[in-house]
């Protein structure tokens, strides 16, 4: 697969991951000079438009679920959009490692490390509830810690958010 130069405006930097859906890259924000993550979904992936209609949703509601929260220990989301045939959202990029190349590297983390990466998890997972939003997908690979060792929290593809009419 050819990877784009650009996406929208922000300029293609390197290769963060790729699945089944799409593709995370690292970008830059030439307007703020930030360094940015690109998760994309490639519009195409049925030939069946309901199944396409379904998959983008899921995409825009990811957008949503997390745009409108603010905490410390959640990945923030700054632009949703598209471009040629591909949707997608611009996010801040972590400088660190998941927590499952953590735990594959060192499976028995020392206990005040667990219950520092817990106290943060419970904290970030309890301010999304309170505004509404329901991850749904909490595991080892979408937890990012920092070299510091600020946990954050991402992929809130299949999130749920009260009132909203979307079930995945």
């Amino acid at each position: 697969m050819k990877h784009p130069d650009h996406l929208g405006k922000y300029a293609i930097t390197g290769l963060l991951g790729e699945g089944a859906m799409g593709v995370v890259y690292k970008g830059y924000d030439p307007g703020i000079g930030r360094q940015v993550a690109i998760k994309t979904i490639r519009k195409s992936l049925s030939a069946d438009r309901s199944t396409e209609d379904a998959l983008s949703e899921r995409f825009r509601n990811e957008a949503r679920a997390v745009g409108r929260l603010n905490h410390p220990g959640i990945v923030a989301i700054y632009d949703l959009g598209e471009h040629e045939d591909n949707a997608f959202i611009a996010m801040e990029f972590v400088e660190g490692r998941d927590l499952s190349q953590i735990l594959a590297a060192t499976p028995n983390l020392p206990e005040p490390v667990i219950l520092r990466v817990m106290h943060q998890l419970l904290d970030a997972l309890e301010y999304a509830h309170n505004q509404g939003v329901w991850h749904r997908d909490v595991k080892p690979a979408n937890l990012i810690i920092t070299s510091a060792g600020q946990l954050k929290v991402t992929d809130f593809g299949i999130a749920r958010i009260e009132s909203a009419a979307l079930t995945q």
